[in-house]
């Protein structure tokens, strides 16, 4: 392996490499391989399934079939002592020298048994599903903040990919809270389903952050792997290999209590500062409605001069004078601050509260729903 590269063309590629690795806390070690149509290919990987591959121009000097591993940190920190001039870049038995006009310098190499040539993949059929990227940073931010944590089953870690050939479905739920994101009108061949875990989803949210707003390929290879082929990056997924339990379940089918319209920011806001006056992290408070006022307050308030808030807001339905009605703070905070509509839909129900964004837009819709904590 004998390669030139200019430092800024190869810095550059690894600093966004590193930012999307590093955010969430993943391996340091990159390998390099050379391809026969004079470009570094640059591999990161969790295991031989899990990989992101990124390709830079260069110019071979002498092509061999053989790949070298380095930390992508030390190659950075290296990199960016050289103002930018073409640097010769050699492998020498286990050793990376990196020749410039001040010298010659060594890079520790490491050893690497993974299978990176997924030829296996390549042969496989799949399902193209076409995407813009902003619709996919849309889709990941309305649900990943629903998924479990990694003491709950698998399947709860995700978010489940439904593709209909008139509309796709985005869901994620921690069994508390359940979020159903709608695209209408998105065509697809076939109808496809499958569920990723949140881990490699944060992963993909980088690459889409770092990435120019371009249109994306997902490629669905049946039950094992699904590829996310970008314009400067591929992300190869291993899929969550289970059932996704029938969300349609959790949905209530009769008439909620009470139906209302709120302004985002003002029950959000009201939130915040009820939970500043709190006595624990994790406070629950009390939607309390009587003669059409609503009254917010907590149970574990520091002062009581602080326990009760209200806000104006614009009953649709009620089917009931009183009620008293409890929810996780933390919970509804999370979702509040991950819409972007001004005005929600709130109905409640006897065990349950569901939230449905007032959409501008007719082709998507959201509806989330949260468990309740206490009904009186």
């Amino acid at each position: 392996m004998y390669f030139s590269v200019y430092n800024y063309y190869i810095l550059r590629k690894l600093h966004t490499l590193y930012k999307i690795i590093n955010i969430n806390n993943l391996s340091n070690s990159i390998t390099f391989v050379i391809s026969k149509k004079n470009q570094l290919k640059i591999i990161w990987g969790l295991d031989p399934r899990n990989l992101i591959h990124t390709y830079i121009r260069i110019f071979v000097q002498k092509y061999t079939e053989e790949k070298v591993t380095v930390s992508i940190k030390f190659m950075i920190d290296l990199l960016t002592t050289f103002s930018n001039e073409k640097l010769f870049i050699e492998k020498k038995k286990k050793t990376l020298f990196i020749y410039s006009k001040q010298g010659v310098y060594e890079v520790p190499t490491y050893y690497d048994n993974f299978n990176y040539h997924n030829n296996k993949l390549k042969k496989s059929s799949f399902v193209r599903i076409p995407l813009l990227s902003s619709t996919l940073l849309k889709i990941l931010n309305k649900t990943l903040f629903a998924t479990g944590d990694k003491e709950m089953k698998s399947i709860f870690n995700g978010v489940f990919f439904q593709f209909n050939t008139n509309e796709a479905n985005f869901v994620a739920t921690d069994t508390y809270k359940l979020v159903k994101y709608t695209i209408k009108n998105f065509k697809t061949n076939q109808n496809v389903e499958f569920t990723i875990s949140k881990k490699y989803l944060n992963i993909v949210k980088e690459i889409v952050k770092n990435e120019n707003k371009n249109n994306i390929v997902i490629k669905y290879f049946e039950k094992n792997n699904v590829l996310f082929d970008f314009e400067d990056h591929t992300f190869i997924c291993q899929l969550i290999n289970e059932k996704y339990p029938d969300y349609h379940s959790f949905i209530p089918h009769n008439k909620c209590h009470i139906s209302f319209i709120f302004n985002k920011f003002l029950l959000l806001n009201t939130l915040k500062r009820i939970s500043i006056f709190s006595k624990k992290r994790k406070n629950f408070i009390d939607f309390h409605f009587y003669h059409n006022k609503l009254k917010i307050c907590d149970q574990n308030t520091i002062s009581k001069n602080h326990f009760i808030s209200e806000i104006e807001y614009k009953v649709v339905v009620t089917n009931i004078k009183n009620l008293k009605i409890g929810f996780n703070s933390q919970f509804l905070i999370e979702i509040l601050s991950s819409l972007n509509e001004d005005f929600v839909y709130f109905e409640l129900y006897h065990k349950m509260g569901i939230l449905k964004p007032i959409h501008k837009k007719k082709e998507e819709s959201i509806f989330i729903l949260i468990m309740s904590t206490i009904k009186i």
